[in-house]
C-alpha cells in the first residue's frame, strides 16, 4: 500500500481537524489509517454516516476488514451511539461514548485507540449543534492523556469556509488537501507525572489559544492535593504568538501560585516582557 500522503505522522495524544473534499483521498487515507493502527496494535473506530461505503472501502483496498471486525480490531458503532444519541448533538452523551471507547480499548489491551469520525452530520440542523465547538475544544484534555488519536473529518463541500475555520481553532494540528499534518506547525500536548503537569511542543499561536487555554485549564481541576504546582514545559515550543503568550502568562496568577513555567525561551521571555510582565525568577 502507498505511504501515506497526509495522517502518517499522527501519533496517539493528536486531535486534527481534517478538512476534506476528495472522495478517493479521503478513502484512501482512511484505510492507510486504520491498516497503520492495526500494525501498532490499535483499536480503530469509525464513526459515520458511511460505514457500508467506508468498510467496502477497506476491503476494496486490501485491509482484513471481516477479520478486524470480527477480532475487536475495528469497530464500527452505528452514528447513533456516538453522536446524535435520540438524533441529538449531547456533549456529555458523547463524551460517555469516547470514556467507554477508551476502557473498553485498554481492557482488551491495546496500545493505543484511532477514533476517526466523519462529521458530515453536523452540517444538518441537529438539536444541540451549537454546543459543537465547545465539545471539541473540551476534548482536547482526553487526547492529552497520549492514548487516543482523534481525526474529525469535515467535508468542505458540506460546510462554510468561516465555519471551517472556526472549528479548526478547537483542535490542537489542521490537515487538508495539499497540507499534510505536520507536527511542528501543529500543537502537541501531553500530561506528564514526573513532575506533574503538561508538555507542550510545536507552535502556539491564535488558531490552537482556546486548545492551550482548555488543557490548562483542566490541569488545574486535576491537580492532586499531594501536588503543591503543577509545571507546564513549554521547552518544546517552536514558535508562541502573542495570544498564546497571554494564555501561558496568565496562567500562573488564575492558578493562584499553582503553575509554574519551565524551559521558557528567550523569544517567550520577550513576549511576556512585552506584555508588562516579569515571571517569578523560579518559573524559568
Amino acid at each position: 500500500m502507498a505511504r501515506l500522503t497526509l495522517l502518517d505522522r499522527l501519533i496517539p495524544g493528536d486531535h486534527v481537524c481534517w478538512t476534506t473534499g476528495d472522495e478517493a483521498v479521503r478513502l484512501d487515507s482512511l484505510t492507510e489509517v486504520a491498516e497503520t493502527g492495526f500494525r501498532e496494535g490499535h483499536r480503530v473506530v469509525y464513526c459515520g454516516d458511511d460505514t457500508a461505503d467506508v468498510l467496502a472501502a477497506f476491503a476494496q483496498r486490501g485491509l482484513p476488514t471481516g477479520r478486524a471486525l470480527a477480532s475487536g480490531d475495528l469497530r464500527v458503532p452505528p452514528i447513533e451511539s456516538s453522536y446524535l444519541t435520540a438524533g441529538v448533538f449531547d456533549p456529555q452523551a458523547t463524551l460517555s461514548f469516547l470514556h467507554r471507547e477508551i476502557g473498553a480499548a485498554r481492557d482488551a489491551g491495546y496500545r493505543g485507540l484511532r477514533i476517526v469520525a466523519d462529521m458530515s452530520w453536523a452540517s444538518r440542523l441537529v438539536p444541540g449543534i451549537e454546543r459543537l465547538l465547545d465539545y471539541e475544544t473540551e476534548i482536547n484534555k482526553i487526547f492529552a492523556e497520549g492514548y487516543v488519536l482523534g481525526v474529525c473529518a469535515y467535508d468542505r463541500r458540506a460546510f462554510t469556509t468561516a465555519s471551517l475555520r472556526t472549528l479548526a481553532r478547537s483542535h490542537p494540528g489542521t490537515v487538508r488537501t495539499g497540507r499534510p499534518f505536520d507536527p511542528a506547525r501543529a500543537l502537541r500536548v501531553r500530561h506528564t507525572w514526573q513532575p506533574f503537569g503538561l508538555r507542550l511542543e510545536g507552535e502556539a499561536d491564535l488558531l490552537n489559544e482556546s486548545v492551550l487555554r482548555a488543557v490548562i485549564d483542566h490541569l488545574l481541576e486535576i491537580l492532586p492535593d499531594e501536588y503543591p504546582r503543577a509545571a507546564v514545559d513549554v521547552s518544546g515550543l517552536t514558535f508562541v504568538d502573542t495570544a498564546a503568550a497571554r494564555v501561558l502568562l496568565q496562567a500562573p496568577d488564575r492558578a493562584a501560585g499553582r503553575i509554574r513555567l519551565v524551559g521558557r525561551s528567550p523569544a517567550l521571555d520577550r513576549l511576556i516582557e512585552f506584555h508588562g510582565a516579569e515571571p517569578p525568577a523560579d518559573t524559568a
